[in-house]
């Protein structure tokens, strides 16, 4: 991974395109960083962050010189809301689907843990009004099947 200095701007380039920027040079197979920094063209590492992926999205931060080296900082940014509470009721959708068996009447459940999934599945369908949703809420517990 490479950048371009351009006007002292960096700009993400590779190889190939510095191949065809030039096309009247012949270049080696591997190109030494000293060949490339003649062309204003110097490798960069990325420095990756962590993201909760429910709510947040990696993004590209700005190219910054770190120790002497280019470096591409990734940077956590928070999801807009609609896309995080779209996520959750997926998810909460799912886990209704997996449980309709419970209601069933010919399911093997006795009355009493028939009733427990009854209060876990309006538990699901009301986490949409608990204070906090979609991101600082509490999942219902499933109760046990046996």
């Amino acid at each position: 991974m490479h950048i371009k200095l351009t006007n002292g701007t960096p700009t993400k380039y590779t190889l190939e395109k510095l191949r065809r920027d030039n096309p009247y040079t012949s270049f080696p197979k591997i190109i030494s960083d000293e060949l490339l920094a003649s062309y204003d063209v110097y490798p960069y590492v990325i420095q990756d962050v962590d993201v909760d992926s429910v709510i947040q999205n990696k993004i590209e931060g700005q190219f910054a010189q770190v120790d002497g080296q280019w470096t591409l900082p990734m940077v956590a940014e928070n999801k807009p809301q609609a896309e995080v509470e779209q996520y959750v009721r997926s998810v909460r959708d799912e886990l209704l689907i997996l449980s309709d068996w419970t209601q069933m009447p010919d399911s093997h459940l006795d009355s009493s843990t028939k009733l427990s999934w009854a209060t876990y599945r309006t538990a699901l369908r009301d986490i949409s009004t608990q204070t906090g949703f979609p991101t600082d809420f509490t999942w219902p517990t499933a109760p046990s099947t046996h």
